[in-house]
Parts: C-alpha cells; structure tokens; sequence
C-alpha cells in the first residue's frame, strides 16, 4: 500500500474483525486501533448536496472567491467567509442572499485578508483576518469588537485555536538561531501555549514541532511533505497531534494527559512513487516552461524521514475527532479518518471530488467545491451517523 500516492484508493470496503483495544497505563486511557490498514466507516456521507451556494455569473452576491470558511447559525441560517472580496456573507436555508459584513481595510469589522471562522464566544462567530485579528461578531451578524493576538514574543502566531469559553491556545513560529536562517530542510519548533485574549500565558503544553520546513536565504515554506502540529479545543479539552505518528493526545487545561488516541498502523515510508506523484501534480498546474526548473528543486529537495499520518485536525459537534489523511497528489478527493474517544478508530469517510471539508454538524458537513472552471461553492451534504448501528 502506498499512502502517499493514493490514499483514497488503499481503504479496504470491510473492516478488519478486531476494531479496537481499550487499555489504561499509569492513569492515561490508550485506545488503539489494532488494524495496519484504513477502512471504510460505518457512517454514510452523501454525494450530492441538499443546499449549495455559487454561481458562474450574475449577482455578485452569489459569486464565491476563495472561500475562508462556513458555518450553519443556530437559526439554520448558513455562513459563507468569502475571503475573495473579505465579506462574511449569510445565507437562508434555500441559498438566497441575507445580507453581507465586512470589507476591505484594518479597522474595526474590516479584513485585509479573510482566513478563517470560528466559534470562539458563547453568544456569537468570529471570522480571523491575516495576522489572526479577530473580528467578532452575534450570530445575528452584529459587530462586537476586534481583538489582536499576540505570541508572547510579541509575533503573530502560527496557529490558533479558541473555544466559547475564551480560551485560547496558540503556537509560535519557531526560533532560529540568533542572525541565522535555515536554508535547506529543517524543523520548526516552539513552545504550544494557553493564553487569555490579551495573550497572557495561563498554561505551556511544552515544546512542539512546529512544521517541517524548506528554507531559503529568501525566507522559508512548508515541505509539500511536511509534518506540523495541528491541534483544536473542544468541551474543555484539547486535542493535538503532530503527524509524525497516528495518535492524538487529548489534554486536560490543566495539561493533564488523559487520553492517547491511536490508529492503524501505517506505512508511511517517503517512497520515490510519492515523491513523484507530488511532482507530476506540481506540473500539471504550472506553464511547461517553468517544468525544468521546477524538476531541478524538487530534485535538491531533502525530504522528510516519513509521511505524515495526518495533515489537519477538527473536532465535531459530538466530540469525534476528523482527521485528513496526506495526499502527494493534490487532486485526489479528501480522507478523513473519524476517531470516537470512546471507542477508537472508526474508519475513513471520503468526500466527494473537488471538495474540502469546512464544517461538520450532527446530520451534515458542509463543504468548499470548485469544477472546472474554477467556480466556487459551498454545499451541504447529508451525514448518516446511524449507519453504524
């Protein structure tokens, strides 16, 4: 099985007979999955939408450009963060146009970059601009304040996560040693931290890997093959994980470990399949005059020691953990892998082609879809979680 390559082709239709182990070490809970491949869950996640949201022309209200993030308001409401204009626009339950806020600037409810949704207060969303300033909104889509957060050192974090009841947990960038900059593959790590809005430490968590790195003397990115940490916080918990193996460690604040949460034992082996598969897709989406060049980068590349397990980390509303598989080949649809707390890997469910998860709900996700052209939408598919019995 080649993970890296096709992923969403090496999900065997029948799970194996033995699921999952259960079993307590020195107080911390272990569930482990005791299977070494993927399978499908026992969840059913529909094809076609039941609400979608963009056209290929007309009202300018219906036109979608890079699409931030999405969420359905407690009213059954649906809203669209369209990074492509930095408006937060709402939608009725039949996809006509409520109303829009926000727009271009630096000021109170404005954006110069719309990057993310959230749900980071009791009574309301939020929506994040580019440096993690946070606009912060009731869920009638009335401006409250805009708060700016901070690293300790004073940077913009690298990530974020925060919950209703104001917490808020951040990773720094990573530092490099003082007057140097890491050319070459390197690994970014920092200290992943709990904070308060005003970015007063309450918490460290320790030292993190902060992600997997290609550094230049122009600056530095992300490895296409790249492990990072990703983590979110849900019913005073956090969860968090870095890739570099399948297990997420669920913390209490208090940094208290209460849980290790393990799947299948993969392969994860950085073969030259997945490596060329990354770059036949980096190909296929530049001008045939920039292929030489780009042959020859790709080519002095160091890559990472393996793959990652997983690339991004959400938690849904009934507290099962989505966790999206790698893919070299970008244009492969997304896998995610659902974990239950309680009961440990429960299998993969795949979203339909040329779609990206945004939200899930108790009966539906909600997903970013582009075809062709280029066209974006958001839909909202069916979720069966009864399926499983």
């Amino acid at each position: 099985m080649t993970l890296g390559v096709a992923v969403a082709g090496c999900i065997d239709a029948v799970p194996p007979p033995a699921l999952n182990a259960v079993r307590d070490s020195a107080g911390v809970r272990i569930v482990e999955s005791l299977s070494d491949s993927r399978y499908v869950a026992p969840w059913v996640l529909g094809q076609e939408p039941i609400w979608s949201v963009g056209e290929v022309e007309g009202d300018p209200h219906y036109l979608l450009d890079r699409v931030a993030g999405a969420m359905q308001l407690p009213n059954g409401d649906v809203l669209v963060a369209n990074g492509g204009t930095n408006e937060l626009r709402f939608y009725r339950s039949d996809g006509s146009f409520i109303k829009s806020e926000g727009r271009d600037g630096q000021g109170p409810g404005e954006f110069e970059y719309l990057r993310a949704l959230g749900q980071c207060r009791k009574d309301g969303f939020v929506a994040f601009d580019l440096n993690w300033q946070m606009n912060e909104y009731t869920w009638e889509g009335d401006f409250v304040e805009k708060t700016t957060f901070r690293a300790p050192e004073g940077v913009t974090p690298y990530a974020l996560a925060c919950d209703a009841d104001s917490h808020v947990v951040l990773l720094g960038w990573g530092q490099a040693a003082a007057g140097t900059r890491p050319v070459g593959f390197y690994q970014a790590r920092d200290r992943l931290l709990l904070t308060n809005r005003r970015g007063e430490i309450a918490l460290e968590f320790g030292e993190r890997l902060v992600s997997e790195r290609i550094g230049s003397e122009y600056g530095s990115r992300p490895h296409p093959a790249g492990r990072a940490t990703v983590f979110a916080l849900h019913d005073e918990r956090l969860f968090v994980g870095s890739g570099e193996r399948f297990e997420v460690e669920i913390r209490g604040l208090d940094d208290s470990l209460i849980s290790l949460l393990r799947g299948p034992d993969l392969d994860l082996t950085v073969t030259d399949d997945v490596k060329s598969a990354y770059l036949e897709n980096r190909l296929g989406s530049i001008p045939e005059e920039r292929h030489p060049a780009l042959r020859r980068e790709v080519a002095a590349w160091e890559w990472p020691t393996s793959l990652p397990a997983f690339v991004e980390l959400r938690v849904d509303v009934e507290g099962v953990l989505w966790l999206r598989a790698y893919h070299a080949n970008s244009t492969l649809p997304q896998v995610w892998s659902l974990i239950d707390p309680a009961v440990g890997y429960m299998g993969d469910v795949r979203l339909p082609p040329r779609h990206e998860l945004l939200e899930v709900g108790t009966d539906y996700v909600l997903a970013r879809s582009s075809d062709d052209l280029d066209v974006q939408r958001v839909a909202k598919l069916p979720l069966d979680r009864r399926s499983g019995g």
